[in-house]
């Protein structure tokens, strides 16, 4: 993968790292080309290798199944080979999803995601205006609201020009700046949705959120990310010449990783209930009770943020 360094992600970035009362939110948004350097061919050709080794694992376990038990077995252990990338017996969905595990190496070097995630980590996104109502939502309720920029896209900055004088906060500037690069509307996207987050682990995130936009016409990954880390919990650690690695959980006999749920338990230390629901948006959350005059402004406000990310998804070229 190679990574392309531009001023407006930088931008971008900057958008999304920020201090709350109770957090510190980072994150980022990294442009690679899937041009693949030596290192990439040779990750390529393992994570290939770890995915036929682990069906024929499953057709040596199905074999060995008497035929009424096979036949239950068969959708638990995938003979068909599904995936969110498509069917991995297809040599274009396992590139596919290299290609997320290259980005990933990437953008944390600190770790190595190809002996950590499998291809059920990842989920598929069909709907481009949900993945950016959701985006939008989740850091307008983060974000100190006296820092949001919710002022609507400029004739120069709907034809794609880049203004060095823009604030960094997160608003619809941030998605025209990815869209001019990407072409959102031909991209798949992914989310990344394992168990356990290792790039989260050590610094005691409560939660994240990962994106992928992937544009194979344009070969080129979007990675877009942020997460929470409580304000208590970051404090300076000794940790020089160290090499981070996920630590604290114990490995399956096809080398994978067991789900480890302190970042669960960590979230609902936080959160409480709502930390099932972070990145989740309902369209019937706020109808049980009735709301107050702040409240209704801050629903008004919510909505704007909504009919924005859809008149930016709109008008987006296909």
């Amino acid at each position: 993968m190679k990574y392309i360094p531009l001023p407006e992600f930088e931008d971008i970035t900057s958008s999304l790292t920020f201090d709350t009362a109770d957090c510190n939110i980072t994150g980022g948004c990294d442009l690679y080309i899937t041009k693949a350097a030596r290192a990439d061919r040779k990750l390529y050709r393992n994570i290939e290798q770890s995915l036929e080794a682990q069906y024929e694992s499953v057709l040596r376990l199905s074999a060995s199944l008497s035929p009424p038990h096979a036949s239950d077995a068969a959708s638990t252990l995938n003979l068909s080979r599904s995936s969110p990338f498509g069917p991995l017996s297809d040599h274009g969905s396992r590139r596919t999803f290299a290609y997320l595990i290259a980005t990933l190496n990437a953008s944390h070097p600190d770790y190595d995601f190809s002996h950590v995630l499998r291809p059920s980590d990842f989920h598929r996104e069909r709907n481009l205006k949900k993945v950016m109502n959701t985006i939008d939502s989740t850091l307008f309720n983060l974000r100190p609201r006296e820092n949001m920029d919710l002022t609507p896209p400029s004739p120069a900055t709907l034809s794609g020009s880049y203004s060095t004088s823009a604030p960094s906060t997160w608003g619809p500037r941030m998605w025209r700046i990815i869209d001019e690069h990407m072409s959102l509307k031909e991209c798949s996207i992914y989310t990344y949705t394992p168990e356990e987050d290792p790039s989260g682990a050590d610094d005691g995130a409560i939660w994240s959120l990962h994106y992928f936009f992937f544009n194979p016409l344009r070969k080129r990954v979007c990675y877009l990310y942020f997460r929470a880390i409580p304000i208590l919990s970051h404090t300076p650690t000794d940790t020089e010449g160290l090499v981070a690695t996920p630590t604290g959980k114990r490995t399956f006999e096809d080398g994978y990783l067991t789900p480890d749920l302190s970042s669960s338990k960590r979230a609902r230390y936080w959160l409480g209930d709502v930390a099932d629901m972070v990145g989740q948006t309902s369209d019937s959350e706020y109808d049980q009770y009735v709301l107050s005059d702040e409240e209704s402004r801050s629903r008004s406000r919510k909505g704007g943020v909504r009919a924005m990310s859809e008149e930016i998804a709109d008008s987006m070229e296909v």
